[in-house]
């Protein structure tokens, strides 16, 4: 990530908040510093994360991992589980052993339904696709954030039917650069699947019954089937997760919100810090 980058300028408006990126560093160029008041999204490659994220993992969800026979789905879930327990550890300034999640699917009972964290404060959310996780957190509302490796194969087509509502397709449609037109559907994507996330719908909800902006300058949600109070309090911002990957953010608060999107390694070298001189991990 570039440390210490301006905002864009203006920020980008969603119902009535105002919601600002902000990239990098906090104290550096931007010249903030992170409030437990903001919205933070912490992204990292899980092959950079530390060997010790599996020392982090309860013994549930240490057998999810095990469950995993793809060595690199097996890393991605414990990477991102452990980045979230380090994230709400910085935030809550606790030991990061302490933070339990709960997983419970409310259809299934199983450990894979929305992380959240035992005390109901604060909100998180995690996604991963290919060398990429993110998890986003925020205290005063829920929160969606959705992440997606650009691939320049996908069958759009098989899938603009759940994806897009009728006003949408034809915005698309009538998109003929391929390149601008992949990036406009990842960018829907990621979008509306923020959305989903943040309400608790997820994928068991048509994306269909989202509508968002599909232009790179359009970050809103303008309608929400049956659910249009969603639009004054939806709050959406673009991600920038690493060349050749789209990324988004929603929270739902009335609040202005600013984001800032940070460098996961350095949550877990704060995290480092904080156990070192603890005898259940050996931190290098």
């Amino acid at each position: 990530m570039a440390a210490g980058a301006s905002p864009p300028a203006g920020g980008r408006r969603g119902g009535t908040g105002e919601l600002t990126l902000t990239i990098g560093v906090p104290g550096g160029d931007t010249g903030a510093a992170v409030r437990t008041t903001d919205c933070c999204v912490w992204c990292i490659d899980p092959r950079d994360a530390p060997d010790w994220c599996e020392e982090l993992l309860s013994e549930p969800e240490r057998a999810r991992a095990e469950s995993f026979h793809n060595v690199v789905a097996r890393r991605r879930f414990t990477s991102a589980t452990a980045l979230v327990k380090v994230a709400v550890a910085g935030w809550a300034g606790c030991d990061p052993f302490d933070v339990r999640l709960r997983r419970e699917c409310p259809d299934c009972g199983r450990l894979h339904g929305r992380p959240e964290v035992v005390g109901g404060t604060p909100n998180v959310s995690l996604s991963h696709s290919g060398d990429r996780v993110a998890v986003a957190l925020y205290e005063h509302g829920p929160v969606g954030v959705d992440v997606e490796q650009v691939n320049p194969d996908v069958d759009m087509d098989s899938m603009l039917g759940f994806v897009f509502g009728e006003a949408e397709r034809r915005v698309f449609d009538a998109i003929e650069d391929p390149s601008a037109r992949l990036q406009a559907f990842y960018h829907c994507w990621t979008r509306k699947e923020s959305v989903l996330k943040a309400t608790g719908d997820g994928l068991r909800t048509p994306m269909s019954n989202v509508t968002v902006g599909a232009s790179h300058g359009q970050v809103r949600l303008t309608g929400f089937t049956d659910r249009p109070e969603l639009v004054e309090t939806a709050q959406m911002v673009d991600l920038r997760p690493e060349p050749g990957y789209v990324g988004a953010v929603t929270v739902l608060s009335a609040r202005p919100v600013r984001v800032w999107e940070l460098d996961g390694a350095d949550a877990f070298a704060t995290a480092a810090e904080l156990v070192r001189d603890r005898t259940r991990i050996a931190v290098r």
